[in-house]
């Protein structure tokens, strides 16, 4: 598998053999290229960490959603984990302010993180860093923040007790993680995500996404115009690796109305199609308007429709992630 190389697989083992002694409550330590600066207890469920890395530039605030009975259920109880991926302009906060994460999975056996992806980081090894070096987001989050979380919880540390789902641009960044890292999930869901790089109307939306200097984002992938040897446009579109998700579980959600969801959409079934192609199970929920999913969707790129995503999706995962006892 692309990127999968021995001394990660190291780190996993031996921040996974320090894991398990870590006792009931949870106790940051760092680790797995993680410098734990501090750690905050945001309610009796939620904690806010905030680490340093040499693969990304600055502090970077995770937040973790851990079960009601994590701190009662003892020892050996171990539980799957959930990597809840934010969208452009969004950080660790995103999905338990605007999206209220909090109330929908915290009554689940099941840990939910919730990193920083940067402003416009857009979930991947930035091609164009320029004065924002390093931006290596795959990095730190797939080979760093991976085994710290199964060094500092009892996770169930292993593919078949991981998921990774996300709104828009962390829709993209779940389906890219799952692919390029397929021996760590399960489970990968996009709400909204451009999952095809290739598409003109996708590539015009990112690039006009600015970066926090104001200029063109064209850091993550390099100028669409340029040959596809010098950019990664090709290279991390995910559709160019769908045989990568062979052996995962696959959701897409996408709505009818509104600029941003009608410009994804295309690629949203493009993508399904190969997938059915190649026999992976996928299930895609092209919900229109909104109505057919609820929850106040209105179809279109907005909270409404990405926590109804994530209410939907949330059974299925849960039926296919392991619980250790």
């Amino acid at each position: 598998m692309g990127y999968s190389f021995l001394f990660v697989k190291i780190a996993f083992v031996l921040c996974n053999l320090v894991g398990y002694t870590v006792g009931d409550a949870p106790n940051f330590i760092s680790g797995c290229g993680l410098t734990v600066l501090s750690s905050t207890v945001v309610y009796n469920q939620l904690y806010e960490v905030v680490v340093s890395t040499e693969e990304v530039l600055g502090n970077q605030t995770i937040r973790i959603l851990v079960p009601s009975d994590y701190t009662t259920s003892g020892a050996s109880r171990r539980y799957p984990v959930l990597y809840l991926l934010h969208g452009a302009g969004g950080g660790a906060g995103s999905w338990t302010g605007g999206g209220g994460a909090q109330n929908i999975s915290a009554n689940s056996s099941l840990i939910t993180v919730m990193p920083n992806g940067g402003h416009v980081g857009f979930y991947t090894n930035w091609v164009n860093p320029g004065n924002f070096t390093p931006q290596n987001w795959r990095t730190y989050h797939m080979e760093q923040l991976v085994p710290w979380i199964d060094l500092n919880l009892r996770t169930v540390a292993k593919k078949q007790g991981r998921a990774v789902a996300g709104l828009s641009m962390g829709g993209y960044g779940a389906i890219h993680y799952a692919e390029l890292y397929s021996d760590n999930f399960i489970y990968g869901a996009s709400f909204s995500g451009p999952v095809d790089l290739l598409d003109p109307p996708v590539q015009n939306i990112i690039v006009h996404l600015r970066t926090d200097d104001g200029k063109p984002n064209l850091g993550p992938f390099g100028d669409p115009s340029a040959p596809l040897s010098s950019n990664g446009w090709f290279a991390e579109s995910t559709l160019t690796r769908v045989a990568e998700l062979r052996d995962i579980y696959i959701a897409l959600y996408n709505g009818g109305r509104g600029g941003t969801d009608l410009a994804y959409l295309p690629g949203c079934y493009r993508l399904h199609d190969l997938l059915v192609l190649l026999n992976i199970p996928v299930y895609l929920d092209a919900y229109g308007d909104g109505s057919s999913i609820g929850h106040g969707c209105d179809g279109q790129h907005d909270w409404a429709c990405f926590t109804a995503s994530f209410i939907d999706v949330l059974p299925r995962m849960m039926a296919v992630l392991e619980q250790q006892y």
